[in-house]
């Protein structure tokens, strides 16, 4: 018999991260599922983790997190896919708690709460605000979501064509924008918490960090879908190894969120 959920997560050098997740998915109430991990030829014990987990590893030469899905999901039997990031945690009740949703909802695709991970609860209220922006942006001409952890009909994920694997970055608003051109908007499970890992802007700094995305979100606002290269965005757990924090002067930062205006004003002929 096929399982409820596939549950499908991209690697690439995640051995710290990783145990933390598949421990959460071993811990789940609801035991009807699969795990997949497609890992991006990873050069750490990220295999090693897989498989002392007993979960299907599979490696392929493109470590691209959208080929890294889409191959996952060629694999999947599950009726649904669960994607779902390595740095990210779940709790006992998450795979039950999305099915029933799933039943009361009758949805295709639907997108979890994020909450700040224990010890940052100070970035509680802006994912309060990025979870209300992303539902309300399903009212408007461009759609967003809430990350590459979302949870997707398998058959309509394969009828759309998957994530787009020529974007830079982005694909995970790019998905939910298609589903809605396909007549399917996401269902919103506020009673689905996942946890968000915030290494990257404690890496980068909270203004790098924060001028990134609005850089991202500007373009595909007034350019459209990221398909090219417009700043360094570095995959991958190894980033996050031994390394300190890297900081840049506050002029650095004013300049480029001032060049970001000029464009954003070119774009709307303001």
């Amino acid at each position: 018999m096929k399982p409820l959920f596939s549950i499908i997560i991209p690697t690439l050098n995640e051995e710290d991260f990783l145990p933390r997740l598949l421990n959460d998915i071993k811990n789940q109430k609801e035991n009807d599922y699969e795990v997949i991990i497609v890992d991006g030829f990873s050069i750490d014990n990220t295999k090693k983790v897989a498989l002392d987990y007993k979960k299907s590893f599979f490696r392929i030469k493109v470590n691209n997190v959208s080929t890294q899905r889409n191959f996952g999901a060629k694999k999947a039997n599950g009726k649904y896919l669960v994607f779902l990031d390595a740095d990210v945690r779940i709790k006992k009740n998450f795979l039950k708690n999305i099915a029933k949703n799933i039943n009361e909802k009758k949805g295709l695709i639907f997108i979890p709460y994020m909450i700040p991970e224990k010890g940052n609860e100070e970035y509680k209220p802006m994912l309060n605000l990025l979870n209300m922006l992303v539902e309300f942006s399903q009212n408007l001409s461009k759609k967003f979501s809430m990350g590459g952890s979302m949870v997707i009909e398998t058959n309509l994920f394969r009828l759309i064509g998957g994530f787009n694997e020529k974007l830079r970055m982005s694909e995970d608003h790019e998905i939910i924008q298609r589903a809605h051109d396909w007549g399917v908007n996401p269902k919103f499970m506020k009673n689905v918490h996942i946890t968000f890992c915030f290494r990257r802007m404690k890496k980068e700094g909270q203004l790098k960090s924060i001028y990134k995305n609005l850089l991202s979100v500007a373009h595909r606002l007034f350019v459209g879908e990221i398909n090219k290269k417009i700043f360094d965005y570095e995959m991958g757990g190894q980033a996050y190894k031994g390394e300190k924090n890297k900081k840049k002067g506050m002029s650095y930062y004013i300049h480029e969120i001032d060049e970001l205006y000029k464009r954003i004003k070119k774009e709307l002929k303001y």
